[in-house]
């Protein structure tokens, strides 16, 4: 493949960092809009600016955080950074999200607000790619589970196989250890 080749096929994922990432001298709006606006200005027949930023604050409605347009980061929650992080990702348009540990750093109440939008994502079948070891949203909100443990698939399967009936020990091991600390 060739490099433009390359880039065009990344640009399908969008990523939700566990650390948010966000830019700390750009406001929740231009953390929003800065990779659209490159993105199309380097294209022929781009959207303009200002659609760009008709659809960051839709997104930002959409996270619940349309008040926070013009706050930086410093000066959000955890899980309001997630939220931007996630809008963010969004923006892109990607045909996949992939989540590494969106919820490591949050205290039990923001990690409910991040959990709430990734349930609407869901709803609205938005693709998505998970990992967490918050085994109970894992088992709800999932179509389709896999459990990995030192690198290797242990279990592959619809919630119910995996948490209800699993075959590895590993995962037995695993989801027996979950359960104790309850």
């Amino acid at each position: 493949m060739s490099d433009a080749e390359i880039r065009e096929n990344r640009l399908n994922f969008g990523l939700v960092f566990q650390s948010f990432n966000l830019f700390p001298q750009y406001t929740v709006l231009k953390n929003l809009t800065l990779a659209r606006e490159l993105m199309e200005k380097n294209k022929k027949g781009g959207i303009s600016k200002q659609e760009i930023t008709k659809e960051a604050l839709e997104l930002l409605e959409r996270v619940g955080l349309s008040d926070k347009k013009d706050s930086y980061p410093c000066q959000l929650s955890g899980g309001q950074q997630q939220r931007v992080a996630i809008a963010r990702a969004l923006s892109m348009k990607p045909a996949i999200l992939c989540f590494d540990e969106p919820t490591s750093a949050l205290d039990p109440e923001l990690t409910g607000e991040v959990l709430r939008v990734i349930k609407e994502l869901k709803e609205t079948n938005t693709t998505m790619i998970i990992v967490t070891h918050e085994m109970g949203f894992a088992k709800n909100v999932s179509d389709k589970i896999i459990f990995m443990a030192d690198g290797i698939i242990e279990e592959m399967g619809t919630p119910e196989e995996v948490f209800d009936n699993p075959k590895s020990e590993k995962t037995k091991h695993f989801f027996a250890k979950s359960l104790e600390n309850i």
